[in-house]
């Protein structure tokens, strides 16, 4: 995109959020107060980033730290640490779910399991326990220490069985650990198995995606996750791309294989419970985003509150050296105006690709009729359509939907951990 059409995303950007949530919400996020604390809360999720990796994959957005043992009894005693803040601050909160990610949390397994007990010590866990797993790290003894954690849900990214593809985004092994890992997974009795797929890489063929998919299943996973290369310009990715002459996907192939994997999957009994998830049968859905609220652990975890979101500092060393101090390693606080809370809120069951519209009054108070407008001009558009007391949208909108995100919500996450990743400690980050 080039320069005019950055300055007409921000005017419109900006318009549309101006008459949605109105000129109260100032966009902005800043240092918090000093003695600032969160507010009690009844109930919440939880995410715990686990920031190590052997290998930086160059198109992953996320807060990473080179992996070395030695690093990983700092990082637990401040997870736990941080864990102690939060049950201070908000209290003995039921936490719904707890999504582990990173990074690779498979490289310290150990170190989680100590938080997650923390964890219950603290807080009343009610849910289930999801997470992110590496196939270079999964084996027999990282099954038994999941079902040890109590770890009902576990995701594989996957991204490619092809090696062409996996070449390409930076992964060194051949498909068949991917695939070792996939089978192992899935027969050892989880809830759920969850696997990553990627799509409109550069050269990936239609048939290439549709191979993948079923590959996917063959071997197990009975929920499938498919998404673009995202691209942020702080991220290794930009020059990892000029590097191999590799130019992003355009928007023709991105939809053509969109609606190759919407089509694969109707065919296969797979219903979309997400813009890009997909399950099949009584499986508990996997997701590692849409909930309604969270608290983050972990350097760079973002948390969503009642009242705002707060991110933490990015610097693995500043967040350590706060939770020593037993200081807060919040960096950024953005608080909420009006009914920006139930803004937030839609946006998520959007991408849900369910509304339930007998809640849009509970969830944004006055600002419900101005919704029901949008929803009408939405459906008109047949990007969704009404079955029941919800709005769902087709394959059609799903796209469409995922297209606004990467240029819109994604934009927004690129100008905050840009700014973010500059200095521990921010001043303010205008979005």
């Amino acid at each position: 995109m080039n320069s005019l059409g950055h300055w007409l995303l921000r005017k419109t950007t900006r318009a549309v959020r101006r008459y949605l949530v109105g000129p109260g919400q100032r966009w902005v996020f800043e240092r918090p107060s000093q003695g600032w604390t969160p507010l009690h809360i009844e109930r919440t999720s939880l995410y715990l980033h686990v920031p190590f990796c052997r290998h930086c994959c160059p198109y992953c957005p996320y807060t990473k730290v080179p992996y070395r043992e030695s690093l990983v009894e700092p990082y637990t005693r401040a997870a736990i640490a941080e864990i102690d803040w939060w049950a201070n601050a908000i209290g003995p909160t039921e936490i719904t779910s707890i999504y582990i990610g990173g990074g690779t949390p498979t490289l310290a397994l150990e170190g989680v399991a100590r938080v997650l007990a923390r964890v219950c010590e603290r807080f009343r866990l009610t849910g289930d326990i999801c997470i992110e797993t590496n196939p270079a790290d999964v084996n027999a003894e990282t099954v038994r220490r999941l079902h040890d954690m109590g770890v009902a849900l576990v995701s594989l990214g996957v991204e490619s069985f092809q090696p062409e593809n996996l070449a390409i985004i930076g992964r060194d092994y051949e498909p068949i650990v991917a695939e070792r890992a996939l089978a192992l997974l899935a027969e050892s009795g989880f809830a759920s198995v969850n696997a990553d797929l990627m799509f409109a890489l550069p050269r990936q063929a239609v048939a290439d995606v549709a191979a993948d998919l079923a590959r996917a299943v063959q071997l197990g996973a009975d929920q499938l996750t498919t998404y673009p290369l995202f691209t942020f310009p702080y991220t290794a990715v930009g020059k990892y791309l000029r590097l191999t002459a590799v130019r992003m996907p355009n928007l023709r192939m991105r939809r053509a294989h969109y609606r190759a994997i919407s089509r694969w999957c109707a065919e296969h009994n797979f219903e979309r419970v997400s813009v890009w998830g997909f399950k099949r049968g009584a499986a508990p859905r996997y997701s590692s985003v849409t909930r309604d609220g969270y608290i983050g652990i972990g350097p760079g975890a973002g948390s969503h509150l009642p009242d705002g979101f707060a991110l933490d500092t990015f610097d693995f060393n500043s967040w350590i050296q706060a939770m020593c101090d037993g200081r807060p390693a919040i960096a950024l606080r953005m608080p909420f105006a009006g009914e920006m809370s139930g803004w937030w809120w839609l946006y998520w069951r959007f991408y849900d690709t369910r509304i339930p519209l007998d809640d849009l009054d509970v969830a944004l108070g006055h600002d419900a009729p101005k919704a029901r407008r949008w929803l009408r001009v939405v459906k008109l558009a047949g990007f969704a359509v009404r079955r029941g007391g919800s709005l769902e949208l087709t394959a059609t909108g799903a796209f469409w939907l995922h297209l606004a995100q990467n240029y819109f919500a994604l934009n927004y996450v690129n100008t905050l951990w840009t700014q973010a990743r500059r200095a521990p400690w921010p001043q303010e980050v205008v979005i």
